[in-house]
């Protein structure tokens, strides 16, 4: 069996390797210190099971990384610290948790039951026919912006998605270190192209555009030809890119425009959706029972800047029927 080991300690790394390795010799051991160093080796090689430390997986950015490995079908699980056991940051689903104390039995049997698990679930994105459409209206564009338990979110979403699909602009509070992570990870989801936006390009069907790191906002033109802009900025709402800088750009555009709020904490973006619904947009929100936080889009829900409240796997063709062009008496 093919074990990452991911540690941002080298003595720890190499005990764990020892601990696995003695007591299970049908086990082959490499080790990462980081989660990009994590990201990029699980992505090329494909291990059976990742076992790593809480301390990586309490970061934020790990939700991508659990993402790609329900993907792969890749087990993990999570070494919860002596210290306190119980407690823990991530919201990723799927993973199973050990006591960095566990004896070597322990960690090994817990490995095994991550891999049995991760090789028996449905695939992770239940991917449906593409909503392929010569009637969306040329003038209509997509706006979507996500948070906590974004990715998974996205991916149903864009899975939807064809390869004639209105432009589409996304905002997903993910770490600049992982940008093109999850834009390679999205591209995978959807027959839609994916990419890393840039500034002054303008908008084109069947792609859609991602902030291409934390650096800047990403934002719509909207003088003459729909361009890309990259707004070098503070923080908006605590982010950058801020979904709420991405909402605001587009208010004058409003009537062109279908936006959703999907899963996530704080209230990023709610008051940019508000705006842009009373200037005549299409908006959208996840509700609460699809949602793995059901924060931002309650917010908007609340100050009534949701036209409609949808569960996530309605979300992408109600995005699309929306975009349609209005048939002629």
């Amino acid at each position: 069996m093919h074990v990452l080991i991911a540690h941002s300690c080298s003595t720890a790394r190499e005990k764990l390797r020892e601990k696995i390795t003695s007591n299970a010799v049908d086990f082959a051991c490499v080790t990462t210190s980081s989660l990009t160093e994590t990201y990029n080796y699980a992505e090329h090689n494909n291990p059976d099971c990742v076992l790593i430390a809480d301390a990586l997986a309490n970061c934020p950015e790990f939700e991508i990384l659990a993402s790609l490995f329900r993907i792969m079908h890749t087990g993990c699980v999570v070494m919860m610290t002596q210290d306190d056991p119980g407690s823990h940051n991530f919201t990723a689903k799927d993973t199973i948790t050990v006591s960095a104390a566990g004896s070597a039995v322990e960690v090994c049997d817990a490995i095994r039951k991550a891999t049995f698990v991760a090789r028996r679930k449905h695939p992770f994105v239940q991917k449906s026919a593409p909503l392929t459409s010569d009637r969306y209206d040329p003038r209509k564009i997509l706006l979507i912006g996500a948070s906590t338990g974004g990715i998974d979110a996205l991916c149903q979403v864009i899975g939807h998605f064809c390869a004639n699909c209105p432009p589409t602009m996304i905002v997903q509070h993910t770490g600049g270190r992982y940008a093109q992570s999850l834009i390679r990870l999205l591209d995978g989801a959807t027959e839609a192209r994916v990419e890393a936006a840039q500034d002054g390009k303008p908008l084109c069907k069947g792609h859609i555009y991602l902030a291409p790191g934390d650096a800047t906002h990403l934002a719509l033109s909207i003088s003459g030809t729909l361009r890309i802009k990259l707004l070098e900025d503070t923080l908006i709402s605590g982010h950058r890119p801020s979904i709420d800088a991405l909402f605001s750009s587009a208010i004058g555009y409003a009537p062109h425009v279908v936006a959703a709020l999907l899963t996530g904490m704080g209230r990023d973006g709610a008051q940019g959706l508000l705006a842009l619904r009373h200037a005549g947009a299409v908006t959208l929100g996840q509700d609460e029972a699809t949602s793995v936080v059901y924060g931002m889009p309650r917010m908007a829900m609340e100050m009534g800047a949701v036209t409609q409240q949808l569960p996530i796997q309605k979300i992408g063709p109600a995005l699309l029927q929306a975009c349609h062009a209005k048939a002629r008496a």
